[in-house]
């Protein structure tokens, strides 16, 4: 036996038979049928490794990635706080599609229309655009970004809206920070990715508004680092703090939370449109031990009128402290949350303090995940406590 695998390696190739031939001749067709087909897939924008659809361009070589987020969500009973409707209704929270790319030459970008995304109870749905930014990569240290996109100001407002542990964020996390603005922000990362920092110039007139109210910019900016990564027994450990600030000047500036009363005329009735200087402060932190992540947050805004009212300075506060847990892993999340704004600190009784409890279930991780929360709210105003039950199914694609 062995001879004869001896003397059949040997054989020089011209010996082969005619069926060795034909296996050759077809392998090799195979083969290129493979590149062929590998190489149309290219032209169709069709990535097979990744299961993505992708679109390049020709001569530029860009990846175009489209996507986008469906929340279809209820809520019932009270009335807990103004962001929410009085009916028990069921509603698109959000609806949006997104197409992301990349260049060669270190740039990227990201383009996002939302077609439905409001708590208030509107007649009528309206695209809009949430981001539209350019940025260039080139280093880790120094992204550069310019368009309209999230201010690096709330580690709540920054956090993903489909990747929240509660179907609605703090309401002094949406009372008190910034959202969207237009203008650029440099960004980097440091120690390992264990110290990060944002800093940015924006426009400060509110998402989707290409005017500027005077010649000041809003300055915002965000430094967060870890302070311990690594294992507790079998289970990751990482805890990290942040801290963020803002400022700016603003000439009749409107779009302000209804809560802070005040009055761009002296002697007139509260028009909630603001003159003067406002600035904003706030800490955090975050503690994950295996399947238990934990949040708190502290958001402070003062707003220094220049109308001649000294009385109207506002100053506002809040937070909240969160917990989310899996108790069947990757699946089945529970949460509680408090959390507490003061729209006027030296005002009594207006304050409104909210208890949330909800569970989570990840069909396919936050892709696809159906969530329950039960509200509690309990304004000083009010004599009595209020209560809201908020469903949401999401997906994203």
């Amino acid at each position: 036996m062995l001879l004869l695998s001896s003397a059949a390696a040997q054989t020089p190739s011209t010996q082969e038979t005619p069926a060795e031939e034909r296996l050759l001749r077809l392998e090799a067709r195979v083969d290129s049928l493979a590149k062929a087909n590998s190489a149309l897939r290219r032209e169709l924008g069709v990535d097979g490794k990744s299961g993505q659809t992708v679109v390049k361009p020709s001569g530029q070589e860009p990846i175009l990635q489209f996507g986008g987020l469906l929340q279809v969500q209820s809520d019932f009973r009270d009335q807990v706080d103004n962001r929410f409707g009085t009916h028990d209704r069921f509603y698109l929270r959000r609806a949006r599609l997104n197409a992301s790319g990349r260049f060669l030459e270190d740039f990227e970008f990201r383009l996002e229309a939302e077609l439905a995304g409001s708590l208030q109870e509107i007649s009528g749905l309206r695209a809009q655009l949430t981001d539209g930014y350019m940025s260039w990569n080139r280093f880790a240290f120094a992204n550069v970004r310019f368009g309209q996109f999230k201010t690096p100001f709330g580690y709540e407002q920054l956090h993903a809206d489909a990747r929240l542990f509660t179907v609605e964020r703090s309401l002094a996390n949406d009372r008190l920070t910034l959202s969207r603005q237009i203008g650029t922000q440099i960004s980097g990362e440091s120690l390992e990715r264990r110290l990060t920092y944002a800093a940015g110039i924006f426009n400060g007139s509110s998402v989707n508004t290409s005017s500027n109210d005077n010649d000041n910019f809003l300055g915002a900016g965000r430094l967060a680092g870890i302070l311990h990564q690594g294992r507790w027994g079998e289970n990751e450990l990482r805890w990290s703090v942040g801290s963020n600030a803002y400022l700016n000047h603003d000439t009749n500036q409107a779009g302000f939370p209804p809560e802070f009363g005040f009055d761009s005329t002296p002697g007139g009735t509260a028009d909630n449109t603001f003159t003067g200087e406002r600035f904003g402060w706030g800490v955090d932190s975050q503690l994950r031990i295996g399947p238990l992540d934990v949040w708190v947050e502290y958001l402070q805004v003062r707003l220094e009128p220049s109308n001649g009212v000294p009385s109207q300075r506002i100053e506002a506060d809040g937070g909240y402290a969160q917990a989310a847990c899996f108790i069947v892993p990757r699946r089945l999340q529970v949460v509680a949350k408090w959390d507490r704004f003061d729209p006027q600190r030296h005002v009594g009784d207006n304050a409104t303090q909210t208890w949330t409890a909800g569970v989570n279930f990840l069909v396919k991780g936050d892709d696809i995940k159906l969530q329950l929360n039960g509200l509690a709210a309990d304004p000083e105003a009010t004599p009595d406590m209020r209560y809201k039950i908020l469903g949401r199914i999401q997906a994203i694609f």
